[in-house]
């Protein structure tokens, strides 16, 4: 018979003891047919003796609670009848068949001639490597929550989800029929697994998902080691088992450590970024070293409320009506970056973080290389120094770089190499900043990020105020109909209002949400979603940009295509 077609019914009893003498208090069975759990039988039986204390302890069944029960020769016939002639199933097949041997012999029936199945036994010659094949192990393998244990029912139940993993790894054993299996329960144990890594690459990494996620490597008493991120798991951590003799030293420490591995798969690989780093401040794993507690960090406050416009590096950020870019990785870069501004736009400094921004022109326009911003500016009578800047920090265009690589190249002509070396290094730090403000919506900015992380997987982030508000993964084809239900629920959710701060943790998710748009800042659209304007505006511009999305996506597979034919 083959495996799907075999019907299993799963017991447990909960006893007065494990002598010849100790009675049945409670008897439960689970019907599986076809993997799925269709039926259940579950009674309490009186005994005629009172329960012993460790019993009531350990269960919860209390002699009080059998008064009035039907007695052994009352249910054994009725848990015959539900057995039928199924495969009888417990964990460890030995204690409770013997305990209902002896109930049977005091009302004179003879034990069932059904076939019987041990898990404990399939779990040793299955799973040989796993140090704990009692029940909770079992579960804790499996990742199976257990309910109500040390009832009957509650283990039953418990014990059947185990069986159905257990007959999973059979079939991926080669074991397709049920006299394989029971066959298979009474061989020969395999040789111990002399080396945990060998049995965790044969074991446990066939289990591991190709899905973005975390992953937590753990050692022989559970201690936490180690905590990371993978935008596949399978992938990532099978990457740990490739060459482990040329690691680095560290990295063989953990590796010789390294028991257990359990892992938590996420829909998109930006929220395995924000796991990532939750799970590391909650619990400091031996082996990490980064993202052990809330950093500060620097931001960029261009202010312009005030009469006189001014661009600062703050670490306190507020919904004060400035904007802000960032977060920068350091408080040196930040300064770096505000002494090339102040150079390429020719701005005051106020003090050693703040710069005044006068109502004087761009020296791009000037030279030539700054036009339509300062032109607008001009024309309304505001300062085109300003308007440059602005539309520079917004990614609109890039004329300061090309001013500053046109003085590089004139100091360097003139042999003055002292100029031109600081014209270099300004270029340089606008140039590796810049373009990665540009990748995150600034902090006083309403936007929907849609980023294609893979062929078959969009990821969409609405970003409130530079915070990650609600994120979701839609398998590609895109079915606009769920994407506008998801994004209208998004957009109910409670922002905070008024004069709030930022704390660390809040800054720390926009730093991971800038790094997540970098690494994939050649596949994402950024849409900037105003609640202030029309809805119908706002999901005109949307719905632009999902077709541009679809129209990368056909581009990419186009591509693809062309690379497999040549």
């Amino acid at each position: 018979m083959r495996l799907e077609a075999a019907t299993f019914v799963v017991i447990d009893t909960e006893t007065t003891g494990t002598g010849s003498d100790d009675r049945i208090i409670e008897l439960a069975a689970v019907r599986l047919e076809g993997g799925h759990i269709v039926d259940h039988f579950s009674r309490l039986i009186n005994p005629g003796r009172s329960v012993p204390l460790p019993i009531t302890q350990l269960t919860g069944i209390s002699t009080a609670m059998l008064v009035g029960q039907p007695a052994a020769k009352d249910v054994l016939p009725e848990f015959l009848d539900f057995l039928g002639d199924s495969v009888l199933v417990a964990h460890n097949m030995a204690f409770d068949q013997r305990m209902l041997e002896l109930e049977l012999q005091r009302i004179g029936r003879s034990w069932p001639s059904n076939p019987t199945l041990c898990t404990l036994r399939l779990a040793r010659r299955l799973l040989p490597g796993l140090p704990r094949k009692g029940l909770d192990g079992l579960a804790a393998f499996f990742r199976i929550e257990p309910e109500s244990r040390h009832r009957a029912l509650g283990d039953a139940l418990l014990t059947a989800k185990v069986l159905r993993h257990l007959l999973e790894s059979a079939q991926q054993q080669g074991i397709e029929t049920l006299e394989a299996l029971l066959a298979f329960q009474y061989q020969p144990y395999p040789k111990r697994w002399q080396d945990p890594l060998a049995w965790l690459r044969a074991v446990v990494l066939p289990r591991i998902p190709g899905e973005p996620g975390v992953y937590l490597f753990r050692d022989g008493r559970g201690r936490l080691l180690y905590v990371g991120k993978a935008r596949n798991l399978q992938a990532r951590v099978r990457q740990y088992f490739t060459g482990i003799e040329a690691h680095p030293p560290r990295l063989r420490q953990l590796m010789a450590a390294l028991r257990h591995i359990d892992w938590q798969a996420t829909r998109t690989e930006l929220e395995a970024f924000l796991e990532e780093s939750h799970l590391i401040k909650a619990h400091r794993p031996l082996f990490n070293r980064a993202q052990l507690r809330y950093q500060t960090r620097p931001f960029l406050r261009l202010d312009i409320t005030k009469t006189k416009a001014t661009l600062a590096v703050t670490t306190f950020l507020m919904e004060d009506g400035a904007v802000y870019f960032g977060p920068l990785t350091s408080r040196r870069q930040a300064l770096a970056l505000l002494d090339a501004l102040e150079a390429t736009f020719q701005l005051q400094r106020l003090n050693p973080k703040t710069l005044r921004i006068d109502d004087r022109v761009c020296p791009g326009h000037a030279a030539g290389v700054c036009t339509q911003p300062c032109w607008e500016a001009i024309q309304q009578g505001e300062s085109s120094a300003l308007a440059c800047l602005q539309a520079f920090l917004w990614g609109k265009h890039n004329g300061p770089l090309r001013l500053l690589e046109a003085a590089m190249r004139t100091a360097a002509a003139h042999l003055d190499f002292e100029a031109a070396a600081r014209y270099r290094d300004h270029l340089r730090i606008l140039e590796q900043v810049t373009q990665r403000l540009r990748a995150v919506p600034a902090l006083g900015q309403h936007a929907v990020v849609l980023v294609q992380e893979t062929p078959k997987r969009l990821a969409a982030c609405l970003v409130c105020g530079g915070r990650p508000i609600a994120i979701q993964a839609f398998p590609l084809p895109l079915e606009k109909a769920r994407f506008e239900t998801w994004i209208k629920a998004a957009q109910a959710t409670p922002l905070p209002t008024g004069p709030v701060g930022y704390d660390k943790r809040e800054t720390e998710m926009m730093r991971l949400l800038h790094h997540w748009l970098w690494l994939h800042r050649d596949r994402g659209i950024t849409v900037p979603w105003d609640p202030a304007e029309p809805e119908a505006v706002r999901w005109q511009r949307l719905r632009k940009s999902l077709r541009q999305v679809a129209l990368g996506q056909a581009l990419s597979q186009a591509q693809n295509v062309s690379k497999k034919r040549a």
